[in-house]
């Protein structure tokens, strides 16, 4: 006798939480792979050299934007910002978060 196969869990059909899938995780999921891909590309601009162009001190970054009321970057804030950006990649696990993507990723 042969017997059916189990199933390996339960199904979730709760309204909300097919909603906060939907709504929530999937399009959250697609948002961080995108940023993840944007984070790489920096990442390897900052490492092809131009991290040598910001000194980690207080030389302040001449970017003509003081005026829009925008905040004075030194090199120590760049580099910085650069960190944790760069560790963030570090912390992307793409098997979990790139299995709830329903899109490609798009060339930007």
């Amino acid at each position: 006798m042969v017997k059916a196969p189990t199933p390996l869990a339960t199904t979730i059909t709760d309204p909300q939480a097919v909603k906060f899938s939907n709504e929530q995780l999937r399009p959250l999921c697609e948002s961080t792979r995108a940023l993840v891909t944007q984070l790489q590309s920096m990442e390897t601009q900052w490492y092809g050299g131009i991290n040598t162009l910001f000194p980690n001190d207080t030389t302040v970054l001449d970017d003509g934007r003081q005026g829009e009321g925008v905040s004075v970057l030194t090199g120590a804030d760049v580099n910085s910002a650069v960190s944790v950006l760069i560790a963030m990649v570090g912390q992307y696990n793409s098997q979990i978060i790139e299995k709830p993507c329903v899109r490609t990723l798009s060339a930007s």
